[in-house]
């Protein structure tokens, strides 16, 4: 059976119209000849012709045929043979693999991508699944299920939560295909949204994997989309005597200002409206206040339409947060430099809390159950007061080492033999650095020892400013260890005035921090106990680590994420729930606001070079059931056969006029 890669190229016959016009339009000369006198040539009448016939018919058919050949040549011809039904390894599978993160669901994408799979199913005869993805595989498809399931399962799908992760299908697409297919051919039908793809890679060309990408979205565009306003952060504060603050930012993601209004919803009626400017490609603030104790949570809502909703609510919790737990690790409480110490870190943790959302309180059973093995109980804040041999044979350090990478925090103070401490640091693989002597130890300088200058533009430096500054430079280190050689990993907060460290830090993946003071806070080692202004210092160290702000709020978590042990929540969508005896907002990903997306080119890149071609007419039409043959280079041949018998007919004749005889001679 013959086929047409390119029935379009058809429109290319309208040139066969040329040579016919040609040859219409040609007139022959008449020859000039010579003769002496008229007079005795008698007149004749001139036949009259009804009809312009073309001249020289063979060279016309030739003409005629050349285009002819040309537009045939022009459509891709194939000859499609029909293949035996034994032979199943000679087979085309074909997979549809659609986007379902959330952002599919703004600029018209899910939509668009339901149209451009149902097309392809209803189009193609080979065999063809589907899979759905989003932040991991949804569903799937064999390949090789009916058409009308395929398509009613396009028909039916709708938007994930999750943060799009398309890596995970692209790992997996492989066990998708038959072992015996001769083609793999993968669809992406994807927004290509850069907050999802940006980090994705695969080799598809080394899987024999053949892929076409689909982008969809009305408005894709190269410079990416727009059209998009969201909330990008709420908060619930105390705000005087017995008020809530509700703080909204709202991002515009647009290159014009926006105005807009913000309403507040709360036991299920709007309580309050405001509006709000949002300037080009920035944010801006609105606050509520309300009457606190009234209600257990909230909802704000923007109310113009842009071209993506789901962030433009957000639900958040009006109830007081828990307060943070701490608890000391210590030897003997009865030494007096370590009731000393310990008196005063207590102070200054519980004086960094208020009577709001912002509270510590100190939950000392908690640190000794962790000192004692029990699974990472609930605390915060582990400060461990002079460190030393106590801390090897009881053998805390595993313990203390998987409490800071889950995300603790901890404070750790030497011992009065300063070596080891320093031996437990290094042996436990939390710090390491080097021990050259102590300072004012054995001398007892009378010259104390005083802080340098903060960094300029550290967090640290912006909490001391004026007075405090003044009073926390005057503080006196009567000793403290000499350390050098710092691992890179360690940072580096204090130093004295010769630049000797007086606070080393080690931040770990998930939030934790280690936090090491060469010197100790009691009256033997510095004046630091009778001055107030080093009490913000040490919650400023601390909370450099935490992943949240300086206020704790509840557990935030994104939709796939969980929270708890045995018993755990999943989170599915955003909102406010409420899970045994805990409070917990799921939130969506601020990612999927973003309107960037990849072009096509950078997306090729990442998965290989070997591209699958939209599918032509003569694919749609089924060529995986039977074998093709190329006629290109036959016609290609032919037509340039005729064009050389029409250039030999065509040429001019080499013949000279014959010469004309004079009748006076």
């Amino acid at each position: 059976m013959l086929e047409f890669a390119q029935p379009a190229a058809f429109w290319t016959a309208l040139a066969i119209s040329l040579p016919i016009i040609a040859h219409m339009a040609y007139r022959r000369v008449t020859r000039k000849f010579a003769f002496s006198s008229l007079r005795f040539i008698r007149p004749s009448r001139m036949p009259r012709t009804g009809k312009k016939k073309p001249s020289d018919l063979f060279l016309l058919f030739l003409r005629v045929m050349f285009f002819v050949t040309l537009t045939i040549l022009l459509a891709d011809p194939y000859w499609i043979s029909a293949s035996e039904d034994s032979a199943p390894k000679k087979r085309t599978e074909i997979l549809l693999a659609i986007d379902l993160s959330p952002s599919m669901q703004g600029w018209g994408s899910m939509n668009e991508a339901k149209r451009v799979a149902v097309e392809r199913i209803k189009q193609s005869e080979s065999r063809m699944g589907l899979v759905t993805f989003g932040g991991e595989i949804l569903n799937e498809w064999p390949i090789g299920t009916e058409e009308q399931i395929l398509t009613q399962a396009v028909e039916d799908l709708g938007h994930d939560w999750q943060k799009g992760n398309p890596q995970v299908m692209l790992e997996g697409i492989a066990s998708f295909f038959g072992k015996d297919a001769q083609k793999k051919n993968l669809i992406i039908i994807s927004d290509f949204q850069k907050g999802d793809w940006q980090s994705t890679f695969q080799d598809l060309a080394s899987k024999g994997i053949d892929y076409e990408l689909v982008q969809v979205g009305s408005l894709v565009a190269p410079s990416g989309r727009s059209a998009n306003r969201s909330i990008a952060e709420i908060r619930a504060v105390p705000s005087g005597p017995d008020k809530i603050r509700i703080w909204v930012v709202v991002r515009n993601w647009e290159d014009t200002p926006i105005e807009d209004e913000l309403a507040l919803t709360v036991g299920g009626e709007e309580a309050q409206r405001t509006g709000i400017s949002l300037p080009p490609f920035g944010s801006a603030q609105a606050q509520f206040i309300l009457p606190a104790g009234t209600f257990s949570k909230a909802r704000v809502e923007l109310l113009g339409k842009d071209s993506f909703s789901l962030d433009d609510e957000r639900e958040i919790l009006l109830m007081s947060p828990p307060a943070r737990k701490f608890g000391f690790w210590l030897k003997n409480e009865n030494h007096p430099d370590t009731n000393e110490e310990k008196n005063f870190l207590k102070f200054a943790i519980l004086s960094a809390g208020d009577n709001g959302w912002n509270r510590w309180e100190l939950n000392q059973d908690s640190a000794d159950a962790m000192r004692l093995g029990e699974e990472l109980p609930s605390i915060d804040f582990l400060l461990i007061l002079g460190m030393g041999n106590w801390f090897s044979e009881e053998k805390l350090s595993p313990v203390l080492l998987n409490f800071l990478q889950e995300g603790g925090v901890a404070m750790v103070t030497p011992d009065n033999l300063f070596s080891a401490t320093v031996s437990n640091m290094q042996q436990s693989k939390l710090m390491d650095f080097t021990f050259l002597r102590l300072a004012g130890g054995a001398s007892r300088n009378p010259t104390p020892f005083r802080f340098s200058a903060l960094d300029q533009g550290s967090p640290l430096e912006q909490v001391f400013a004026g007075s405090s500054a003044k009073d926390l430079y005057l503080t006196s280190i009567k000793r403290f260890g000499i350390v050098r050689k710092l691992a890179q990993n360690l940072e580096v907060p204090l130093r004295d005035r010769e630049g000797r460290p007086l606070g080393v830090v080690r931040n770990f993946k998930k939030g934790g921090r280690l936090v090491f003071l060469p010197f100790r806070m009691s009256s033997s080692w510095s004046d630091l106990p009778f001055r107030n202004s080093f009490l913000p210092l040490i919650m400023e160290l601390a909370k450099q680590g935490e992943n949240a702000s300086s206020s704790k709020s509840w557990p935030v978590l994104k939709p796939g994420e969980t929270w708890g042990e045995e018993n755990f929540f999943q989170a599915e969508k955003p909102g406010v729930f409420r899970f045994q005896n805990q409070w917990l907002e799921v939130v969506l990903s601020s990612a999927e606001s973003s309107p960037d997306t990849f072009p096509l080119v950078e997306i090729q890149d990442a998965l290989g070079s070997q591209s699958l071609k939209p599918p032509s007419r003569v694919e749609l039409a089924g060529l995986s059931s039977g074998e093709t043959h190329s006629l290109w280079l036959w016609f290609a041949i032919f037509a340039v056969i005729i064009l050389v018998i029409e250039m030999l007919v065509s040429r001019p004749s080499k013949s000279s006029p014959k010469e004309i005889v004079s009748s006076h001679e």
